[in-house]
């Protein structure tokens, strides 16, 4: 929570690329219309990574509103 309190733009832009990064894999379609095998794993990995990253993503910058949010009130 550290890196996110004190650098939330670098924090949040890396998990967005993470996230971008996976949901692009997953898309590949040798992964994504894979129905056994490594490929089929690589895609469940890269599309649940994509998932949790997305999650984390949502969750670190609803933290990070309200962080902001009741540090202006608190400055009024």
């Amino acid at each position: 929570m550290n890196q996110l309190r004190e650098h939330p733009g670098k924090t949040l832009g890396g998990l967005l690329a993470v996230a971008f990064v996976l949901f692009m894999c997953s898309g590949i379609p040798a992964l994504k219309d894979a129905t056994r095998g490594v490929n089929l794993v690589l895609g469940d990995i890269c599309w649940f990574g994509f998932l949790v990253t997305a999650l984390a993503f949502v969750i670190a910058s609803v933290y990070t509103l309200a962080r902001r949010t009741r540090r202006a009130r608190s400055a009024l």
